[in-house]
């Protein structure tokens, strides 16, 4: 298993691009795709330092609803298990406001998906009866992300939010969830590894556990490169690479319909077809002639150019516990190999 507390480059360690070629050899094609980031809203309420949002410059608005009920009546047609996450470079619950969010949340159950994820960085928790709207909610798992323990750290990494105001909510979320024996949604204090926090992993870990709260730990993302965030454990001037995870596994749908390269493409450089125009299906097949297929067949002349200059793949994978609530994992978990790898 890796381990993403060691601040040095990935790929340089012998042992982890044994690791990663496992991973590319179990990329394969599918005719739906078994992942789908749903941009509801492109807006957020933090600047944190590790994130490229501080630095978009594409429009900020929530996702019109009927363009929402057309991407999950199709999910809920073509595939009921594929994960939803009904957000990508935006904070969800600005949209609890009125209840938009959970409205759209019923209604994405209501057509048939089973499998709907939200991340979430829990400064809104306490507002709009957030709280009893995610534990009502049909949600398989609610994810936080905290990446820090003390409040200095905390403050540091997700700049713009209050260590007194975060914490108590998701305790309380935690601590109510317990109360009323509940399964679902099952919730994750996510923690993505840097310089500025790694010395509070384990105890961060620790914390969160006896809280009711399972832990999941990744390594920190670049974005694509293509802004200022950087981490050292990535390098650019390797001839090492593999076939991308997150191109081939995942559909990333911006507010606007846009369907662009991945889950990282936050400014959206690489675009195959608007939502509004084309099918799930369709923008499918068209990204698998433009990206996943020269990935997986190593044409690197022919992948994207965004693709070319990233190197967010070299942290694939996160560091997951020990399945407590059934069903609560991403697709690749449920693979024996992927989990010895990746768990």
């Amino acid at each position: 298993m890796v381990d993403f507390t060691k601040r040095a480059p990935h790929i340089r360690d012998e042992n982890r691009r044994k690791e990663l070629l496992k991973i590319e050899e179990r990329l394969c094609e599918v005719p739906f795709p078994q992942q789908i980031v749903v941009e509801n809203t492109s807006i957020c309420n933090l600047t944190c330092i590790h994130c490229s949002h501080r630095e978009m410059k594409r429009t900020k608005r929530h996702m019109d609803r009927a363009l929402w009920d057309k991407i999950v009546e199709e999910i809920g047609r073509e595939n009921p298990e594929c994960e939803v996450w009904p957000t990508f470079y935006g904070e969800a619950l600005i949209m609890g406001y009125k209840n938009e969010l959970w409205d759209r949340l019923d209604y994405a159950a209501k057509v048939g998906c089973r499998n709907l994820v939200l991340n979430s960085n829990g400064t809104l928790l306490e507002r709009w009866e957030n709280i009893d709207r995610i534990l009502n909610s049909p949600l398989k798992r609610f994810i936080l992300s905290l990446d820090g323990l003390s409040k200095e750290t905390f403050e540091t990494v997700r700049e713009g939010a209050k260590w007194d105001v975060v914490y108590p909510a998701v305790e309380r979320l935690c601590a109510e969830r317990l109360r009323r024996g509940q399964t679902y949604p099952a919730i994750t204090a996510q923690f993505s590894v840097m310089e500025q926090n790694v010395h509070e992993a384990e105890a961060y870990r620790q914390y969160w556990n006896e809280r009711g709260a399972e832990v999941k730990i990744r390594p920190m993302l670049e974005w694509t490169a293509t802004g200022t965030v950087r981490t050292e454990t990535i390098i650019h001037d390797d001839e090492f690479r593999i076939a991308c995870p997150w191109g081939n596994n995942t559909m990333a749908i911006h507010q606007d319909g846009s369907v662009v390269a991945c889950a990282v493409d936050y400014e959206g450089r690489f675009k195959v077809g608007n939502i509004k125009d084309i099918s799930i299906v369709e923008a499918w097949q068209r990204l698998g002639e433009r990206l996943r297929k020269p990935h997986r067949e190593r044409r690197w002349n022919d992948i994207p150019d965004l693709c070319k200059g990233c190197g967010d793949w070299q942290v694939a994978g996160a560091q997951y516990e020990d399945e407590t609530v059934a069903g609560t994992r991403p697709f690749w978990y449920y693979d024996e190999d992927a989990k010895e790898i990746e768990s």
